[in-house]
């Protein structure tokens, strides 16, 4: 079974420029359709059974090669009813022309379902809202050697750039702080990270047009001190020149803790 990491190393290009689509190769990006969707009260368990069946159509996507893959993660932190969503299913596209399917897939998977998964799978807007829906690509990416499972934990840093801010923000990310999780990695600290951009939408009005993401194994790898992977990286570091070095190139929106509960991957 495919995971995450093998998927990003067969898909992601580095292309750090000022715009993250320019010169891209369309037929070999990958992009994640990122879908927000809040419970509604009283919903948990049933949201969750109409996921399991939704699980199936996604894996018949995948053995149709529609899809690489479809995750489903709930958000840890931050929690409570006031939050504006709950889960997020992220579904994975081997190219920009794969996410424009008309539907045509719908048939042929939703008739390999039993008569009850078919009432379950169209009962969904019963059980949440559709938030919004995002579309995402990958800059670049560290993730440990040894992976063979998906990561449990993701820590995702939503950022706003400033105007003509791309090329700043991703020479910083990819030049000057990859090398640092690269370390943490190495000592056990974190699985992985990854850098992206908001495909769509976009415009000046969005709150946040680019993220990073930390993956951990395990809730207790999140409380590692990572400080020292700096200071092994960069000896004479001073750390309010680093503080400013970094928020010189973005501003940090929010920060939001998920869990995954379920996935499945292309073999």
């Amino acid at each position: 079974m495919k995971t995450l990491i093998s998927i990003l190393m067969l898909c992601i290009t580095f292309s750090i420029l000022p715009n993250p689509l320019q010169a891209q190769d369309q037929n070999d990006q990958r992009y994640v359709v990122a879908e927000y969707m809040k419970v509604k009260p009283g919903m948990w368990d049933q949201y969750l059974a109409c996921e399991k069946v939704w699980k199936k159509i996604h894996a018949f996507r995948v053995e149709k090669g529609h899809i690489v893959g479809w995750e489903l993660e709930q958000v840890m932190l931050p929690s409570g009813t006031a939050n504006e969503y709950d889960f997020l299913t992220l579904t994975h596209f081997k190219n920009w022309d794969s996410m424009d399917q008309n539907g045509a897939w719908w048939e042929e998977a939703f008739a390999t379902l039993t008569d009850e998964e078919k009432e379950i799978a169209n009962a969904a807007e019963q059980y949440r809202d559709l938030i919004r829906r995002e579309i995402w690509t990958a800059g670049d990416f560290a993730f440990r050697k040894d992976m063979d499972s998906n990561p449990k934990y993701r820590v995702e840093n939503f950022m706003k750039l400033p105007p003509a801010g791309w090329s700043a923000w991703a020479s910083l990310e990819s030049d000057f702080v990859k090398p640092v999780h690269e370390k943490n990695i190495e000592k056990g600290n974190r699985a992985g990270w990854v850098m992206g951009y908001m495909v769509y939408p976009r415009g000046a009005n969005m709150e946040y047009d680019c993220s990073t993401v930390d993956f951990y194994d395990s809730w207790e790898q999140m409380d590692n001190n990572e400080g020292e992977a700096w200071q092994e990286v960069y000896p004479d570091i001073k750390w309010d020149e680093l503080d400013q070095k970094i928020e010189n190139t973005r501003t940090l929106v929010r920060t939001e803790v998920r869990m995954i509960t379920d996935y499945v991957w292309a073999e």
